[in-house]
């Protein structure tokens, strides 16, 4: 299993290559989206690291205190490269540009829309108190649903 470095590397990776903008915010919420496909195809964590419902949607808090300061437009992100500790197989690679590819045309503020829109795992365990872990079988749940239409 990776941790939430490991995916979050893999995005900043893509979002250079392909001159796509990049925030906190939306490596965040992308980072969670590919833990939830992940979790609907897969039915395993892609990452060990905790999800928690702030207020603004789901978050990885490991991601976060890193990545809440860093100037994105710098193109500098050695720090998520200290954190990584594993390559993503050849089919995991797949896998994250196959969601990098569906959403990278969204940014940070329309991503955290679609994750805490009514019915999801956030808005099924946000209550009004931040710092609650979102259980990994209600994200699944609600990405099965998405795959399954």
């Amino acid at each position: 299993m990776y941790n939430c470095f490991d995916i979050a590397k893999k995005f900043v990776y893509l979002s250079q290559k392909e001159g796509v903008s990049m925030s906190a915010m939306k490596l965040l919420k992308l980072t969670y989206i590919a833990h939830g496909y992940y979790l609907a195809f897969s039915e395993k964590p892609l990452f060990s690291n905790s999800i928690e419902a702030w207020k603004y949607g789901p978050v990885i808090p490991d991601l976060y205190h890193i990545i809440k300061r860093v100037d994105f437009s710098s193109n500098d992100f050695n720090y998520i490269e200290m954190y990584s500790q594993n390559n993503l197989s050849k089919d995991d690679d797949k896998f994250i540009e196959a969601v990098w590819n569906a959403y990278k045309k969204f940014d940070g503020g329309q991503l955290s829309s679609k994750t805490h829109q009514d019915g999801t795992p956030w808005d099924k365990t946000y209550n009004g108190q931040a710092f609650t872990k979102i259980n990994d079988g209600l994200i699944k749940e609600y990405y099965q649903k998405k795959i399954n239409g």
